[in-house]
């Protein structure tokens, strides 16, 4: 079970043990890092349930002074800019998921058609993830190559833990919220962006397909709760304090 600290941050069981302050456990895992890393920024990967808060947290990061990186935007990219990505889903699925130029070449993908395809079938889901995942991969690796003059650097994912990307972070904080709560502000963010309302059983079907709150604590380093009783930011300047101290 998770344990409020001092702060006013929630933490789980991490480093075999429970703690109640985060520079006990996540704080050393910063200071222990491997010599092959310790040359590069700190980095904080972020997740969370479906609008728990997750892009919120990033943004108060990025404000502070953190680069961040979205891995959700980013795979959006490699439809329009990866070949090799582009021709394995054109091979897979054929035109019917992909926006065509006028010569017939890939240029994105159809992003309602790819849906219809893979969220009706785990093994076409499966099929994709794996094409995706590494080339996300690649593409942070990238992107991280070019920050190395900045302490802490934040990946926003929000399948960090799923897609194992979680690997390649330094520390993991998941952003948790009552289900009651994350069911409303989806369906106001579809407003406010002019979408399709879903109803409360769409977005729990959606929910359905992501791990639960439960997993995501128990692999988690941090853990910020943003309930309507809860103030975000003072958890986040908390661990801010706490990484940029540790990292230099």
């Amino acid at each position: 079970m998770p344990q409020r600290s001092t702060s006013g941050l929630h933490f789980g069981r991490t480093c075999g043990q429970r703690v109640k302050k985060v520079h006990l456990c996540t704080m050393s895992k910063v200071r222990q890092r491997s010599s092959e890393h310790a040359s590069r920024p700190v980095v904080v990967g972020v997740t969370g349930g479906m609008a728990a808060g997750k892009s919120l947290v990033t943004r108060m990061f990025a404000a502070l002074g953190a680069p961040t990186w979205d891995a959700d935007s980013a795979a959006k990219r490699l439809y329009q800019t990866d070949a090799t990505l582009q021709q394995a889903t054109l091979d897979r699925w054929g035109p019917r998921i992909a926006k065509l130029d006028e010569d017939g070449r890939m240029v994105d993908v159809n992003r309602e058609a790819l849906a219809e395809v893979v969220f009706s079938n785990p093994d076409e889901l499966a099929w994709l993830e794996a094409q995706v995942h590494p080339a996300v991969g690649r593409a942070f690796s990238a992107w991280l190559e070019d920050q190395p003059h900045t302490p802490v650097v934040i990946r926003e994912a929000a399948i960090l833990f799923e897609s194992g990307s979680d690997a390649t972070c330094d520390v993991t904080l998941t952003v948790e919220a009552p289900e009651a709560l994350r069911i409303r502000r989806a369906q106001e963010r579809a407003r406010q962006l002019g979408q399709a309302v879903p109803s409360e059983s769409e977005v729990r079907a959606r929910l359905a397909r992501q791990w639960t709150e439960a997993q995501r604590v128990s692999k988690a380093d941090i853990v910020l709760r943003n309930g309507p009783k809860d103030a975000i930011l003072p958890q986040v300047l908390a661990i801010w304090a706490q990484l940029t101290r540790e990292s230099h």
